[in-house]
């Protein structure tokens, strides 16, 4: 199973413009969702949850709507790759029935309307999955995102 990953490319422009507090990565509650396969991520307009619609997977069976908040958030340089590196700890599911997804949206809760939280990151798997037990994403321990300085 592979999962792709890349930067929401609106957010990161807000980032490097240091645009509202609302893309402070470290301050903000940073948290990712799951999403069905009916989204399909538009890089160059999605900037914010409500573009998602109504495709995030359905609340309930061991799934609570809004996604799970991330923790251990870090952003460190690595000299040896030129990279700056975004990470957080693994995350964990504990479905009681089905649930089936394509894509999980990591991004900032402003506590807001979905119109005012921003998406950071869109991760894809190479084909839906349907888990019905336990699911971790287990990330790399080298970062789930990265900007290369070279």
């Amino acid at each position: 199973m592979a999962i792709t990953v890349k930067w929401v490319p609106l957010t990161l422009e807000k980032i490097v413009e240091q645009v509202g507090n609302d893309v402070n990565f470290l301050t903000g509650t940073a948290k990712i969702l799951l999403v069905t396969s009916g989204w399909t991520p538009a890089f160059d307009t999605d900037d914010f949850i409500n573009d998602i619609g109504a495709n995030e997977v359905a609340n309930g069976n061991g799934y609570a709507t809004g996604g799970v908040t991330l923790t251990t958030k870090t952003i460190t340089y690595d000299s040896a790759s030129d990279q700056v590196r975004v990470d957080f700890d693994d995350v964990q599911w504990l479905f009681t029935a089905s649930k089936t997804w394509r894509y999980a949206v990591v991004y900032i809760d402003t506590a807001g309307a979905a119109s005012t939280d921003p998406m950071y990151a869109v991760l894809t798997w190479d084909s839906d999955q349907s888990v019905s037990t336990t699911y971790t994403l287990a990330l790399d321990p080298a970062g789930l995102l990265y900007i290369d300085a070279t």
